[in-house]
């Protein structure tokens, strides 16, 4: 992978750019369609609530996520040590759970636009996608280091590898934003 860079116009606002070489991209795209497919499946798992229903509120799952890769990327509200009222934590995750879900799967959605169904490898993106590149990247990264995205496939090795070509990927397109 090339590092991003800027690109200034005086007529318009900058332009962030890059080239992936195309194992980079398949397994940038993979990676992607790997978190949003877990992100959905945990959207779709949540329990009728015919109150919400019956008032138009969504809501959302009260307990906590399982699986310690989504669990990484839907925290608890609350920490250990916080003073805690009885369901506190459970109310505000049924309340705020969907929204988050909802953003995550936006910002996971430029990344699989801008890489498209043809094999894309130059990728071009504005400030408004940029920051959404960098929301997605950072939940794919905590994804790839939570659990594993292959179903038992990878060694750690390469997952560490991954986690790490992740983050040298957001570092560059956040250096390039500063810039």
């Amino acid at each position: 992978m090339q590092q991003w860079k800027k690109k200034k116009g005086l007529m318009r606002q900058a332009r962030y750019a890059v080239v992936f070489e195309p194992m980079e991209r398949e397994v940038l795209g993979d990676l992607s369609a790997a978190v949003s497919e877990a992100l959905i499946q945990r959207a779709q798992s949540v329990p009728k609530d015919p109150l919400a229903e019956m008032t138009g509120m969504t809501s959302g799952h009260k307990e906590a996520p399982t699986d310690p890769a989504l669990a990484r990327l839907l925290p608890d509200f609350q920490h250990e040590g916080d003073e805690e009222y009885d369901g506190d934590n459970s109310f505000l995750r049924s309340l705020h759970e969907g929204d988050i879900t909802r953003a995550k799967l936006e910002n996971l959605r430029v990344i699989n636009d801008a890489l498209g169904p043809d094999g894309n490898v130059a990728v071009t993106a504005s400030e408004e996608e940029a920051h959404a590149w960098l929301a997605a990247l950072n939940d794919i990264r905590l994804y790839v280091a939570s659990g594993d995205v292959r179903g038992g496939e990878a060694a750690e090795e390469d997952r560490e590898n991954l986690v790490q070509w992740l983050a040298y990927n957001q570092e560059s397109l956040l250096e390039a934003m500063m810039n």
